[in-house]
């Protein structure tokens, strides 16, 4: 395994790391790895250096980036809103990389706003053939919200099962009326950010998935409001293609920075898997 940092970009402006298999092969394609909200480019827990590490022993080469005003990136001279930012920065990230590499085409994988940005350029740019997101946007069902209730009282102790018992029959009006599991409702995410209707996601991640892109949805436990049962994307989006199509990962032991070793080396080991089962040279998508 190789690694070296470096700044980017028109203005010099963004900073990133270049991790590369030590084999000398050519790498099989690019992945992208991005912030997490304003976490370095490290990650959570230092999840995306172990993350690159790993990869580089699978053969794939990793850039992890510092989007503009992170880590060690700064501000570009005539900033742009910030998912048009993020896109440019992504798309400055993949024409340095192939310039370094010559690699075509890329994976970028994200967390929480990396998710959201990675989703962004991969409508943008048509040399993104994989996506992956982790606690990206959720659309919850008819099921999820009773889950929501549920999955506590499940683990409540016979001490406390009055009291909860008595707080459940006070939501539960709100919990058993009728929701349709296509609900328009918008989702508040990160920092007053609304996700996209679902029709709008819908459209975009099928738009996807047509074009030929690889793309894995992974749910951890910290995500339960929102997601938190393994079907949910299928039956939040049954009458789109893509959902037979794409995977889905419920992880409710992992938690939404990978705090614990073995929910990193969960992580780890499912998206070096859905690499090589999808994106490596001579497999075909499934």
């Amino acid at each position: 395994m190789n690694e070296v940092s470096f700044s980017f970009g028109a203005q010099r402006h963004l900073g990133a790391t270049l991790t590369l298999p030590s084999d000398g092969h050519a790498p099989r394609m690019g992945v992208v790895l991005l912030n997490v909200g304003i976490i370095h480019r490290i990650g959570p827990h230092r999840f995306n250096t172990k993350l690159a590490r790993a990869l580089a022993q699978g053969g794939w080469a990793t850039l992890r980036v510092d989007l503009s005003g992170q880590g060690d990136s700064g501000a570009p001279g005539d900033p742009l809103p910030f998912e048009q930012q993020a896109v440019a920065d992504l798309q400055a990230a993949m024409d340095h990389f192939q310039r370094l590499c010559a690699v075509e085409q890329f994976v970028i994988a994200g967390i929480c706003s990396g998710a959201y940005s990675g989703l962004a350029a991969a409508l943008a740019d048509r040399r993104v053939a994989g996506l992956w997101m982790l606690d990206g946007y959720a659309y919850p069902t008819a099921r999820t919200r009773w889950n929501r209730y549920l999955h506590p009282l499940s683990e409540t102790s016979p001490r406390t099962f009055g009291s909860w018992t008595r707080k459940l029959g006070r939501r539960a009006v709100r919990a058993i009326r009728p929701v349709d599991s296509r609900s328009t409702t918008q989702e508040v995410w990160d920092f007053g950010r609304s996700a996209p209707s679902r029709e709008v996601f819908g459209r975009d991640v099928q738009a996807l998935v047509d074009r030929g892109v690889a793309v894995c949805f992974v749910y951890s436990g910290s995500m339960r409001w929102y997601f938190n049962y393994q079907d949910q994307l299928r039956d939040a989006f049954s009458e789109f293609d893509f959902v037979g199509r794409v995977r889905c990962e419920y992880l409710p032991q992992a938690d939404h920075t990978a705090t614990t070793l073995a929910a990193q080396q969960q992580l780890i080991r499912g998206m070096a898997d859905w690499l090589d089962c999808t994106l490596a040279p001579g497999t075909e998508q499934r």
